[in-house]
């Protein structure tokens, strides 16, 4: 163990001996994206019917329905996040009268079949024309296409953030330089017109002159690397470095060798997912675990193999890059981003609720 936990609010990511390091697979796929794939392939341009409440017990609700032969398909939209529900038509209640005029369930029979959670009393039925395009560009609203993330570097001997914080990009390692690389391209900031993360491309300089980024999986990356951030002399804790590095969800530690690094010494209250790397062989290796993670935040995948060592190869790379965005995702489900994320959701199902109701 080369990481040491103290009175620190991280604990260890498990391995799993049986895990395999793999390219890019579905879970990259965000949960609202997949929602978005399946109203496209189930509802969209298809005759279906729109539910919507502005209030109700469990807030905000937006509810897509269609029978797509012996079975009844739901997306129900909630402040929570979206459920994706199927039911047979069998399991539907109607009585007699309203099958010999095909008049269908009513919708508290219906609601009820797919979930007993659905107060379907507070459901309006919308037939605006136009409402399916904005349910489906609210969803897509919420899709998030750019990440940032921290790269802190550590030399042999150096064990605290306060050490991490201090070094200068010019007397780091050949090894830290070569493993930027494996992350993205160098890219001079002033000017820059792609993500930038919050870094000045005014060409002011503020924030250093160069960056590193790259566009993966139709995802923008923009790395905050400690050492391409202005250093101060006069400034023991460098305030513009932590500014930025601090504020990352997720941050990789780079260290040049296995020592026991202090998670205590981390002040930062936004850093959920620490990710320690060091050189090993012709690759690298996740130090101890792939990350320590903060309590509240969920297990990810893909899952890290034991021994958690990874190449310089393009799968790896992917394999990488699907942990730190996964990683940060996970990290929304907790305590310290849950509430803001269902916040947004409810103003988003606010606004269409109110248009149409």
């Amino acid at each position: 163990m080369s990481v040491v936990v103290g009175n620190s609010d991280f604990r260890p990511l498990q391995n799993n001996p049986s895990a395999k390091i793999t390219g890019v697979h579905e879970s990259l796929l965000q949960e609202c994206e997949k929602d978005i794939i399946w109203y496209r392939e189930n509802f969209f341009g298809k005759p279906h019917d729109n539910y919507l409440a502005l209030e109700s017990t469990k807030g905000p609700l937006a509810i897509s329905v269609i029978q797509d032969g012996n079975i009844y398909k739901a997306l129900v939209r909630s402040i929570e996040g979206s459920e994706r529900l199927t039911v047979e038509a069998s399991a539907v209640y109607q009585s007699a009268h309203r099958k010999l005029f095909k008049l269908g369930p009513k919708v508290e029979n219906l609601m009820s079949a797919f979930s007993s959670g659905i107060p379907a009393r507070s459901l309006t039925l919308v037939k605006t024309p136009g409402l399916a395009n904005e349910l489906l560009s609210m969803e897509e609203r919420q899709v998030i296409r750019s990440y940032k993330f921290g790269v802190g570097y550590c030399m042999a001997g150096q064990t605290t953030e306060a050490e991490m914080m201090a070094n200068r990009h010019e007397t780091s390692s050949p090894a830290f330089k070569q493993f930027l690389s494996f992350l993205g391209e160098t890219i001079e900031l002033r000017g820059w017109k792609g993500y930038r993360a919050g870094l000045d491309v005014s060409g002011t300089n503020q924030t250093g002159t160069h960056g590193v980024y790259t566009k993966w999986q139709g995802y923008e990356i923009m790395f905050h690397v400690s050492t391409l951030l202005p250093y101060n002399e006069k400034d023991k804790q460098q305030l513009e470095r932590k500014r930025h590095l601090g504020n990352d969800i997720v941050v990789i530690v780079f260290q040049d060798t296995d020592e026991q690094f202090q998670l205590s010494t981390i002040s930062s209250h936004q850093n959920h997912i620490l990710a320690f790397v060091r050189p090993e062989g012709d690759g690298y290796s996740f130090i101890g675990s792939f990350a320590q993670v903060k309590q509240g935040v969920p297990a990810f995948i893909p899952e890290i193999p034991d021994p958690p060592i990874f190449g310089k190869d393009a799968v790896s790379r992917d394999f990488f890059l699907h942990c730190l965005v996964n990683g940060e995702r996970a990290s929304y489900k907790s305590t310290s981003f849950a509430p803001k994320i269902s916040r947004t959701r409810s103003v988003l199902l606010c606004d269409v609720a109110s248009k149409h109701i």
